[in-house]
Order: structure tokens, then C-alpha cells, then sequence
């Protein structure tokens, strides 16, 4: 029973790290440009796919969910930021 809610604990998280990344990524679409530090979103963007991959190994879809949201979300960053330089 405990797992059951220790589950509902970590899509929570999901959700809230997601929403919290989503006002960025508009924003970055509208405007076509990326504010973020080059370095750091790229650094972001490897990080979230090596996770999502690690990710996969385990088969823990709260973590496949997660990291593949912030490597996508990191990735509409990273394009324009390669698209503006």
C-alpha cells in the first residue's frame, strides 16, 4: 500500500517540475529566442537525454516522463538557440 502512494509522490513531482518548465519553453517558441546560457542549456539538454536513457534501463516511467519532458523542452531551447547564433 505504501508504494501505491509513493508512486502518486513521484508523478506529482512530474507534474509540477513540467509545469514549471512550460512558461520557458512558451516563451522561448514565441519569441524565437533562447535567454538561457548557451553552455548551460547544452549541458542541460545532453544531461536530460543521458537520463532519459538511464531512464529506460531501469524502466521507471516516472523518470522516462520526467527527463524526456526537460530533454524536450531543454531541446526547443537549444534550437533556437543554434538557430540565432
Amino acid at each position: 500500500m505504501a508504494i501505491q502512494y509513493i508512486n502518486y509522490l513521484g508523478i506529482l513531482g512530474l507534474i509540477l517540475i513540467a509545469l514549471g518548465g512550460i512558461p520557458q519553453t512558451i516563451q522561448t517558441i514565441k519569441q524565437k529566442k533562447n535567454n538561457l546560457n548557451f553552455k548551460f542549456n547544452l549541458l542541460y539538454t545532453f544531461g536530460s537525454l543521458a537520463l532519459v536513457i538511464y531512464a529506460v534501463s531501469i524502466k521507471d516511467t516516472v523518470f522516462i516522463l520526467l527527463n524526456g519532458l526537460a530533454f524536450f523542452m531543454s531541446g526547443v531551447g537549444l534550437f533556437y538557440n543554434f538557430k540565432n547564433n
